[in-house]
């Protein structure tokens, strides 16, 4: 154990002196290195503040300035404070390029381009991943499926010898001949929806308006969709009336055999909502009222009509009870007001009911046998035609004949159809004629020359119906296969792309949606065939 000494030094009291000033020192020194310490770390949190400042002023602004990390420049500062703050700040720039956050913008509805990677600035984007992959099908070849066909064995060529990837080969053909569908697609946005899928998946009433740009003439874009009726086609073998609801997407289809079915539009499936059945009751005729809550069905063979009440799921039997020789109830039309419903009837007469409480009201007489008729747009006058070739319009506030005309060239009037510009008549020889609305209306001569005279059909025109907003007139005859054509206006040309290679057999019944985006057409083939307008984003 060593041992302390004592000794006594009698000069000792400067060496005293200069023992206490040298500790002093050494404490100074030590307080200053810690305070050095201290300024560097703050230093190194003012860096960091003042880089993410830069960062959002560039995201913000713009890049003004050339980016340059914070110095602090001491002059009093000592060559060790020097030394500490350089290691300082190599530590704290190693970890600034770990701990840096490329910034992202986070504002969507400005474009990407005006960043773009000269700003380093990122849009948000990253591929989407499959929400499910099963590894096993990597494992299945083209070869292992292909040997386990039973039939023509030995006949599939290179499939038996091929090494493809089962999976990959499917996809391959389908996107062939489908195309890839835009949900599918890895690459795309969350936020993206194309057109075409929205008309496809969305069709319920949308709220959006429809394009304000006019149809142009010329290719109508349109799709073919399932039939209004795929899940049933047991309406009858002919199809003799295809309507769409008023206010909901909801179509109707009625057949000759007595059954009406109504469906769910929605471009897919189109399921069946109900079936009513009219026993012994072959319909020729059915339509909506003008509210919806009704259907009402006419037949060439019986001289009563039958009401069905939607909203109470009952059928109504409406007996003629007035004083005419009516025999049937194939032929009426229902006023867009929902306040009449005129009845074909024989020796040229038009009969007039209470669309509400389905009394007769009144008659009007044409010279000749009526074969069409069609309320105007605003349902204060009703247009109709026969064999006399005449044009009949009818004022319905005074019950009075408010002009008549002679259709150029018609022998006899077959179909009749009235927007809020044009009337268009068929005949028996397939040719249609437009009129101006206006200049009818002045009844300034009684044989007027009309403003385009149709001829792409040469059978007798079945029916005429004018879309929504008037720019599509389409016409059908059911003497001959396939003979269905849509006309654009106010050009008065017909798309040459309808129908297509699509066989329609013989059309019976055409009909538009309210908004005009769905066209249908009703055949001998027991189908209601479905179209959709690309051009109409409203059901």
């Amino acid at each position: 154990m060593d041992s302390l000494g004592f000794f006594i030094d009698i000069g000792g009291q400067e060496e005293d002196t200069n023992v206490e000033n040298d500790q002093e020192e050494v404490i100074q020194m030590v307080e200053d290195e810690v305070m050095g310490a201290k300024d560097a770390q703050t230093e190194a949190k003012q860096r960091n503040r003042a880089r993410t400042e830069r960062s959002l002023s560039t995201f913000l602004f713009g890049k003004t300035v050339v980016d340059t990390d914070y110095v602090h420049d001491d002059g009093n500062d000592t060559e060790e404070d020097e030394g500490i703050e350089s290691e300082s700040e190599e530590e704290n720039k190693d970890e600034d390029k770990e701990n840096y956050i490329k910034p992202i913008s986070a504002q969507p509805s400005m474009p990407d381009d005006i960043f773009g990677s000269a700003l380093g600035v990122s849009g948000g984007k990253r591929k989407r991943k499959a929400a499910w992959v099963d590894k096993e099908d990597s494992e299945v070849l083209v070869k292992d499926v292909t040997a386990t066909f039973t039939k023509a064995v030995g006949k599939h060529g290179e499939k038996e010898t091929s090494i493809e990837q089962y999976g990959r080969s499917l996809s391959r053909k389908f996107k062939s001949v489908v195309g890839e569908p835009t949900w599918a697609s890895l690459d795309k946005k969350e936020d993206e929806d194309s057109d075409e899928e929205f008309l496809r998946e969305t069709t319920d009433l949308v709220e959006k308006k429809g394009r304000l740009e006019n149809l142009q003439k010329g290719t109508l874009q349109f799709r073919k969709l399932k039939d209004m009726n795929y899940s049933t086609h047991k309406e009858g073998a002919v199809i003799r009336s295809t309507e769409f609801h008023p206010t909901s997407t909801v179509g109707m289809v009625a057949g000759n055999n007595g059954t009406v079915s109504l469906f769910q539009i929605d471009g897919k499936e189109n399921p069946k909502i109900q079936t009513v059945n009219f026993e012994n009751f072959p319909i020729k005729t059915a339509k909506f009222s003008a509210n919806g809550n009704e259907i009402i069905v006419g037949s060439q063979h019986h001289p009563h009509f039958f009401v069905y009440d939607m909203m109470i799921g009952k059928t109504i039997k409406v007996p003629w009870r007035n004083k005419t020789t009516e025999h049937n109830t194939q032929k009426f039309e229902v006023s867009g007001d929902g306040k009449l419903i005129a009845f074909i009837g024989r020796f040229g007469f038009i009969h007039i009911i209470s669309a509400r409480t389905k009394e007769f009201l009144r008659s009007f007489k044409m010279n000749d046998s009526c074969q069409a008729l069609k309320f105007s747009p605003d349902s204060s006058s009703l247009y109709s035609t026969g064999e006399g070739g005449e044009v009949y319009i009818w004022d319905l506030r005074s019950s009075s004949c408010l002009h008549k005309f002679a259709d150029s060239g018609c022998l006899s009037g077959t179909a009749v159809a009235i927007s809020n510009h044009h009337l268009a008549t068929g005949s028996s020889s397939g040719v249609v004629n437009v009129y101006n609305v206006n200049n009818i209306a002045k009844a300034a001569t009684a044989y007027p020359q009309p403003d385009k005279v149709i001829l792409n059909l040469t059978t007798q025109i079945e029916d005429l119906v004018f879309n929504p907003t008037g720019e599509i007139l389409a016409m059908s005859s059911m003497e001959k296969e396939g003979a269905v054509k849509l006309v654009h206006f106010p050009s008065t040309t017909v798309f040459a792309n309808f129908p297509g290679s699509f066989n329609l057999a013989r059309a019976n019944s055409l009909s538009f949606s309210p908004g005009g985006g769905y066209f249908s057409v009703g055949n001998n083939k027991g189908a209601a065939n479905l179209y959709r307008v690309n051009h109409y984003k409203e059901y």
